[in-house]
């Protein structure tokens, strides 16, 4: 795992989303389909109320800098092994990556962060429930315009929050980068808006969206 996190969502023509999967079939080994032991068992765990435990404590005083718990080390090995960085899947974003906007904008948000996962830090913040809502398999995904237009309502909802609702998981956000890696900059009302403005940008194209997680 390299130290700098990387989070890329971005539009791509509505073609190419039809043709990409089938171009790297041939990449796919046998082992890219395992899962590493305990895998079943920790998606178990988040999806039944381990979102709700104390992922982040002060040790030493309530002004102190925040420590991750068992569970924040958990979530994070769950999402690091949830899209393995298999060949074929590398390729297929690699080639996602090629057919994006050249510059960030409506079309394109890449979050960056330092010995953190941004993907991750926005799975905690809107918890269990919240990231079953969002496309894919947790921040990964390749969607047609047709799909878009199906995945907007549910992501919509996940991402258009209740001040109160927002504010928590804009304070979850800003711990996960904090406790989790070396980014207390980072922008966590961003990576809430960012995501959403893509997809219906997307559907605004009738174009396909693609998101995937790196680390450099």
């Amino acid at each position: 795992m390299g130290s700098t996190g990387l989070w890329v969502v971005g539009v791509i023509p509505d073609e190419e989303t039809r043709v990409l999967p089938d171009r790297f079939l041939h990449l796919i080994q046998p082992s890219d389909w395992a899962r590493p032991s305990g895998y079943g068992e920790a998606l178990a765990w988040w999806s039944d109320g381990g979102d709700r435990e104390p992922f982040f404590v002060h040790p030493v005083a309530p002004s102190g800098p925040l420590t991750p718990t068992p569970a924040a080390q958990r979530f994070a090995d769950f999402i690091h092994n949830a899209n393995a960085a298999t060949e074929a899947a590398e390729a297929m974003r690699d080639a996602s990556m090629s057919l994006m906007p050249e510059t960030e904008g409506v079309g394109l948000f890449v979050a960056a962060a330092r010995k953190a996962s941004p993907a991750a830090a926005l799975c905690y913040g809107l918890g269990a429930e919240g990231t079953a809502m969002l496309p894919g398999w947790f921040g990964d995904f390749l969607l047609s315009a047709d799909d878009v237009i199906t995945a907007l309502p549910r992501a919509e909802e996940a991402l258009r929050l209740s001040s109160t609702r927002r504010s928590e998981a804009l304070s979850r956000i800003t711990a996960w980068m904090t406790a989790m890696g070396d980014a207390p900059g980072f922008d966590a009302a961003e990576l809430i808006d960012a995501p959403l403005r893509v997809l219906r940008f997307a559907a605004e194209t009738r174009s396909g969206a693609a998101a995937f997680s790196r680390w450099y």
